[in-house]
């Protein structure tokens, strides 16, 4: 007995045949669209410029040489007569001081011409009377009354209490003096070489003044390095002082070119020349540093601010015209247990085939092509950045 066909199964069939087509359109979409875009890639081309093989060292700007005024007599500040950024020429006066005397100083000082006028006053006396003993005994000497020896002893004495009078009086001269000092700091003989008058002792640039009018002062001896009243340094010679790590230090030498950058000038970039690594390197967090220091040249006699920091970019070696690839191109396999580099170039069917390639020196974005691809090879951009992927769509839209 036949089934009767009915309008409900032919809708239901139309319905299946429906479905599946549209099952089988969205799959083939899908490995089309798939199939695309995995032969979708970005491209690069190596680039023709000068390379450097450079290590980086940072730290900061400081004069060669920086001298630091100090007094030699303590005081309190009178004058300040420069301010930080002025230019001083050598034996410029830069402040003053005025001394405040020590009332026990002066105390003593004083105790001291008194009894070097006691003293003179005693030896005068002793002058006088030894004068009227020597006239005596030259009158006896010549009536033939006392020997010659006599006389000459007589003669003797006065001299020894003439000698008395005049030490005295070069005592007190001192004791005058000393109390001049003590009271004033200087006497009118010395005052060419008044310590209340601080000077500079070179020519440059005031880079410091730390005290202020009314500052107490301590003068420099062997026993304290004293008050700094102003640091003075010549701007138009300056070095760069910087630390590099361990790993870099091996490779460098006295002499190798440097490019000293300055952040606080727009990254303006002044040559210079290597002068010191370090014998020894500082623990600093637990890594290695090695000073360095090197000459910074300023042709354009541009100013440079000491402190200023700075990155020294230390030229290990250049070369020039050479054919460089974005690094993270190139891919690396394992050959005889090492790293073999090759890159992935597209061809005119539009497929990409293996090529390996030798490099050179790296600067950590760019690396040197020495053989196997040219200026002219499209290289696959085989690990994109979301950058990439954006300019990829774009292009698929065009």
């Amino acid at each position: 007995m036949k089934k009767k066909f009915t309008w409900k199964k032919a809708v239901y069939i139309f319905l299946g045949l429906l479905l599946a087509a549209a099952l089988f359109a969205g799959i083939g979409y899908l490995v089309k669209s798939n199939s695309k875009e995995s032969e979708a890639f970005l491209t690069r081309k190596p680039t023709i410029q000068n390379m450097d093989d450079k290590v980086m060292a940072t730290g900061k700007i400081i004069p060669k040489e920086e001298i630091e005024i100090k007094p030699n007599i303590a005081g309190i500040i009178d004058k300040i007569l420069v301010d930080e950024g002025d230019r001083v020429e050598a034996g410029q006066l830069i402040a003053t001081v005025k001394i405040i005397p020590n009332i026990a100083e002066v105390n003593n000082a004083q105790q001291e011409v008194l009894n070097s006028q006691l003293q003179i006053s005693n030896a005068r006396m002793n002058v006088d009377n030894m004068q009227k003993q020597f006239a005596m005994q030259q009158k006896l000497y010549s009536q033939g009354v006392i020997s010659k020896q006599e006389y000459l002893n007589s003669q003797q004495q006065l001299f020894s209490t003439q000698q008395g009078l005049k030490n005295a009086n070069q005592q007190l001269q001192t004791a005058q003096k000393r109390l001049q000092i003590v009271k004033t700091g200087a006497t009118p003989e010395l005052q060419g070489l008044a310590t209340t008058q601080i000077r500079s002792k070179a020519a440059g640039t005031v880079l410091e003044v730390p005290v202020k009018v009314g500052s107490q002062v301590i003068e420099a001896n062997s026993f304290n390095a004293g008050t700094t009243i102003c640091s003075i340094a010549n701007l138009n010679s300056l070095i760069f002082q910087g630390e590099i790590d361990e790993a870099q230090a091996g490779k460098l030498k006295q002499g190798m070119s440097m490019n000293i950058v300055i952040g606080a000038l727009q990254n303006k970039t002044f040559p210079g020349k290597l002068t010191m690594i370090a014998p020894k390197g500082k623990d600093t967090n637990g890594t290695i540093k090695f000073p360095v220091e090197g000459d910074v040249n300023n042709p354009d006699n541009e100013y440079i601010r000491a402190g200023f920091s700075a990155n020294g970019e230390i030229v290990l070696s250049s070369q020039k015209n050479a054919l460089l690839l974005d690094e993270s191109l190139v891919q690396y396999e394992k050959n005889n247990g090492k790293d073999r580099p090759f890159v992935e170039v597209k061809q005119p069917d539009g497929k990409f085939k293996k090529v390996y390639v030798k490099l050179g020196a790296s600067d950590g974005i760019n690396v040197q092509v020495l053989s196997g691809i040219d200026k002219n090879a499209e290289v696959k951009v085989w690990n994109p950045s979301d950058k990439d992927k954006e300019e990829l769509k774009e292009k698929a839209k065009k």
